[in-house]
């Protein structure tokens, strides 16, 4: 049966070299000539050079060099020959499975036809297979859905994913997507291990298969996240929020995770998706050890518009550093504060430059009080603040 399988390939091969047959010829006669000269000229070396240890060697060397490379250009040919061969081959097995499965989805399939797709044994055609049938599903149809994941576990072809998961990163990444497409949920436990490891393409792949796989708690993976929740990771996770339409959890809940940067992403999910209803749990984090949480948190309440905020934050503002104290200063403006007036007025005269313009720019939009106190001011302050001033109240800005 191998001998078969190898004189099939063998013919394939034939054939599609019977395409580049002039580039063959014109090869083998190149082949030719390189080796009469390559002989010449190491018989001129031999007889024109002084013999020594040294000469010697180098001419072993070069001939070794040319051997290796007799050998090396034919087995390169060989390859590009039988990579062509194999993206045939592939591109015609996924043209004819493609139809197949068409035909199994409208009904049309005999019986005979459904037996024999369903005992493939190829290893080769069942990747193929479960391939076309992963492009088929596009699920916008819970019917079609439905009836490619019973022949995909009909087929066993689950199996087939699951073994992937204990090769290398690349098959466990292959097993993951399959997996998750096709909701198989038994080896949840085994993919939420791999959060753990540091291979990031891997630890990405795994988010966004148990996102998938628990859309119920689509977003469980976050309490055994252990390494750094990276930036990439979480534009992964939210590209897939916003595509798969999942479920939103409330991510005030995370806010007492140990991983500063779980709690950073959830502050930024918060923030994106307006759950004001967060806003209290945020503010216990403006006394948070980590600066970066501190501000991320700031930058929420301000976006959040909580006017409850702003009178906490005022009574950080002298102990934050310069970015968090515009961010307290921006809030009043945003919530349009009129209350929270001489605040700004107290700090407009401060000798940082851009809390200055940040106060007027407050002023100006808390509303006509703002812009009368802004011209009053204007009248009896510095050059510098004059030239802000006029600048805030410019109407072409």
């Amino acid at each position: 049966m191998q001998i078969k399988f190898i004189y099939i390939i063998l013919i394939e091969l034939l054939e599609y070299a019977g395409h580049v047959q002039g580039v063959l010829l014109v090869f083998v006669d190149f082949l030719k000539t390189f080796i009469e000269k390559t002989q010449s000229i190491v018989n001129y070396a031999f007889e024109r050079l002084p013999y020594n240890a040294l000469n010697g060697l180098i001419i072993y060397m070069i001939i070794v060099f040319f051997v290796v490379l007799a050998f090396l250009l034919p087995s390169i040919l060989f390859s590009k020959l039988y990579l062509s061969y194999l993206k045939r081959k592939t591109e015609l097995l996924h043209r004819k499975y493609s139809k197949i499965i068409v035909r199994f989805l409208i009904d049309d399939l005999s019986e005979k036809e459904l037996s024999d797709l369903k005992n493939v044994k190829s290893k080769f055609h069942r990747k193929i297979l479960t391939a076309v049938l992963i492009s088929i599903d596009t699920a916008e149809s819970k019917l079609v859905s439905s009836e490619i994941r019973k022949l995909y576990l009909d087929m066993k072809l689950n199996e087939d994913s699951v073994r992937k998961l204990s090769k290398g990163w690349h098959h466990k990444i292959r097993g993951i997507r399959e997996l998750s497409h096709m909701r198989v949920k038994s080896e949840n436990k085994n993919i939420m291990e791999f959060l753990k490891r540091p291979n990031e393409i891997l630890r990405i792949e795994s988010q966004m298969g148990l996102i998938k796989l628990l859309p119920f708690v689509p977003f469980a993976f976050l309490d055994s996240q252990e390494k750094p929740f990276t930036v990439w990771e979480q534009i992964n996770v939210f590209d897939l929020i916003r595509k798969k339409r999942i479920e939103i959890p409330e991510f005030h809940l995370w806010l007492d995770h140990w991983n500063d940067s779980v709690v950073m992403f959830c502050l930024d999910m918060i923030r994106v998706l307006k759950q004001r209803e967060a806003a209290p749990k945020v503010m216990e984090l403006l006394y948070h050890d980590n600066d970066l949480v501190k501000g991320k948190a700031i930058k929420t309440l301000v976006d959040l518009e909580s006017e409850e905020a702003v009178v906490k934050l005022k009574k950080l503002f002298l102990l934050e550093e310069l970015p968090n104290q515009i961010n307290i200063i921006r809030s009043i403006g945003q919530l349009r504060l009129e209350s929270e007036m001489n605040f700004l007025i107290e700090n407009i005269n401060n000798e940082e430059f851009k809390i200055r313009m940040e106060c007027c720019k407050s002023l100006a939009l808390v509303g006509v009080p703002g812009i009368v106190k802004l011209q009053s001011l204007s009248e009896n302050g510095d050059e510098e603040l004059k030239r802000i001033i006029s600048h805030v109240l410019d109407p072409r800005i």
